[in-house]
């Protein structure tokens, strides 16, 4: 049983503690350093799959136009499978920009990977950059992002998100936090050119490096992935930046997490198997470390408590164990009192509520993926996904 406990807390402690110090470490012993050349112009296409985003489109397409780069040099495409006004939106732009701005539009409600497979072939640039409605990029981000494909082993390119808090409200301030140690990682990895998944809000692929994917998976995990399998870098660019919303609500960022690792899931582990076939050790260690394990750590917790509980008489270690659990699901379950009471919730609660809330949430993924449930992109008649 004290074998258990340890094997518990260890691979827990690992996710969250060890391998991000470990990352650094061999990014710092190893870290790659990549050409980049700032008067690189290469064609673009900038693809924004669309659902239901009639708030935000007019000023995504907008943050777009205004960007710092050749106009003639950089396409706009939104594949929508709208039902509100998102397509009569762009239609505006299209009519007012011409082939700059494109619509493709789908009665058929497929989801976000296959409208992005719509949207490649329709596509013209050599660089296709992926990009969320409600990611806004700085003036120059775009720039900054080519300008690493100076590299022929560059294939793909991430950009970085920072993360607003509307309000400074309690679930925001907590994932804020929880992205501060995501981009420790992330720089790590991608000094070696090894970054496992990209950020969604804004990253970009050589053509030829793009492949399509199953429309049940993630483009924005899997694409990347599937790059350094191919023998290309992946990598971060720090200074590109896209600006997000962190989600304002507990619930809203639970349906989040469920849908990401409901799609994520079976990628990693199909992406491990890949990545141990082609003898790409780092990135199987990657994935096991930082995604797999970080998952199934909800399936650690929830083994943990039992686990110490039959423990705690044999020695004080195992009784604090029992303590420090209990204080921690105590605070949370304060927190969600007074958030449900409508009252703001301090980060000494806020933040234990959040650490449960994303683990519940992947307890939830990785069950619905198991039950073969599919979670699908949707929105909320609020706009929230």
């Amino acid at each position: 049983m004290k074998f258990v406990f340890w094997s518990l807390c260890a691979l827990i402690l690992w996710s969250f503690i060890v391998y991000p110090l470990v990352i650094e470490l061999i990014a710092l012993v190893a870290g790659r350093r990549y050409l980049r050349d700032d008067a690189l112009v290469l064609p673009v296409s900038i693809l924004i799959p669309a659902y239901n985003e009639e708030r935000i489109i007019a000023a995504k397409i907008e943050n777009a136009l205004a960007l710092d780069y050749p106009a003639d040099k950089m396409e706009i495409i939104v594949a929508s499978e709208s039902s509100d006004a998102t397509d009569d939106i762009v239609r505006g732009f299209v009519a007012t920009h011409g082939a700059r701005v494109k619509l493709l539009t789908s009665p058929i409600r497929r989801g976000k990977v296959a409208n992005l497979h719509r949207a490649v072939p329709s596509s013209t640039g050599e660089l296709l950059v992926f990009t969320d409605a409600n990611a806004m990029f700085k003036r120059d981000a775009l720039r900054l992002l080519v300008r690493n494909f100076a590299d022929p082993r560059v294939g793909a390119v991430s950009g970085r998100l920072v993360l607003k808090v509307p309000g400074r409200s309690p679930s925001g301030t907590a994932e804020q936090a929880y992205w501060g140690l995501e981009m420790m990682i992330k720089r790590a990895s991608g000094a070696l050119g090894s970054l496992p998944g990209a950020n969604g809000s804004m990253f970009a692929l050589r053509r030829g490096v793009y492949r399509p994917i199953s429309e049940h998976r993630g483009d924005d995990f899997e694409l990347p992935i599937r790059a350094i399998i191919d023998g290309h870098a992946s990598i971060l660019e720090l200074e590109a930046i896209s600006e997000e919303e962190t989600s304002q609500k507990y619930r809203q960022e639970y349906r989040r997490k469920v849908r990401i690792i409901n799609w994520m899931i079976v990628s990693a582990l199909i992406l491990f198997k890949e990545a141990v076939m082609s003898g790409r050790w780092l990135l199987a260690f990657q994935l096991l470390s930082h995604k797999l394990n970080r998952w199934a750590t909800a399936i650690w917790l929830l083994a943990l408590l039992p686990v110490s509980l039959l423990l705690a008489q044999r020695g004080r270690i195992y009784l604090l164990a029992v303590a420090l659990q209990v204080v921690i699901y105590a605070l949370a379950l304060v927190g969600l009192a007074l958030r449900s009471a409508g009252l703001r919730v301090p980060k000494l609660f806020g933040h234990p509520l959040y650490f449960v809330v994303i683990n519940s949430a992947s307890l939830m993924g990785i069950l619905t993926c198991i039950t073969g449930r599919q979670v699908i992109w949707h929105k909320r008649s609020d706009g929230v996904p």
